[in-house]
């Protein structure tokens, strides 16, 4: 069985979460990986629509771009060519406008229905990567693309956060369902437990949509263990109880 208990921890009241969504803030990176990934969310803020982000060439560029300053194309890393890449999304656009409308903070459980298939058609067929792996790289990219309903995944923070490892699977399909549809799933649980809402999301640093809320806490926690001593952190969580 996965262990879960850092995912846990962070939603296991919303004074964990926001203590360590600040944490994040304060000692994860805020270089250029930060500006770029603030554009893409803005230009969200302004489009119309996503067909019409789907079709400008600049935007499409910024979302690469933003893929290479997250460590997309390092060491067992490979994005395939950008213009492979846009000609993938376009070959899935008609899915991804219809996911766009979903959002973590207002999906229903009857939802899933719907998002589920049209999510694994693109997760397993959008060509993003030339690596076999897809779940780090393709997440980043479906985040980019559906940023308020599905969140960014990495090996470092993310999946050891919700299973206690850096799990691996053969093919891109078990990737999607063994993890990339348990975490979203998950994730949706917890934002209603936690009863966020969209003003919880304050837009400092990192804290732009509820699915990155989710990841940056992971990140906030496990950054946390670089500044404090164990016995700190058991202290610290009799605190973050409600």
């Amino acid at each position: 069985m996965p262990d879960p208990v850092r995912f846990d921890i962070v939603t296991s009241s919303r004074k964990a979460l926001f203590y360590f969504l600040a944490k994040c803030n304060e000692y994860y990176r805020s270089g250029h990986d930060l500006t770029h990934y603030r554009e893409i969310i803005a230009r969200h803020r302004k489009a119309t629509g996503l067909a019409e982000l789907i079709d400008d060439p600049a935007f499409l560029r910024l979302l690469y771009e933003t893929l290479e300053l997250w460590n997309m194309n390092q060491k067992g890393a490979r994005l395939t060519t950008l213009d492979r890449f846009r000609a993938s999304l376009r070959e899935h656009k008609d899915e991804l406008r219809e996911l766009y409308p979903y959002k973590l903070l207002t999906l229903q459980f009857t939802d899933f229905q719907t998002i589920t298939p049209l999510l694994e058609s693109v997760f397993c067929g959008l060509e993003g990567m030339k690596s076999r792996r897809r779940i780090v790289g393709v997440s980043k990219a479906l985040h980019f693309l559906l940023p308020d309903l599905v969140m960014p995944i990495d090996g470092k923070f993310t999946l050891p956060g919700f299973y206690g490892c850096n799990v691996y699977q053969k093919t891109a399909l078990a990737e999607f369902q063994e993890q990339y549809r348990d975490i979203l799933f998950r994730s949706y649980q917890a934002v209603r437990r936690l009863n966020l809402t969209e003003a919880d999301i304050d837009g400092k640093g990192w804290n732009t949509t509820a699915p990155k809320l989710i990841g940056n806490a992971l990140i906030g926690l496990y950054k946390y263990f670089d500044h404090y001593t164990a016995e700190e952190f058991n202290e610290l969580l009799l605190q973050l109880q409600d």
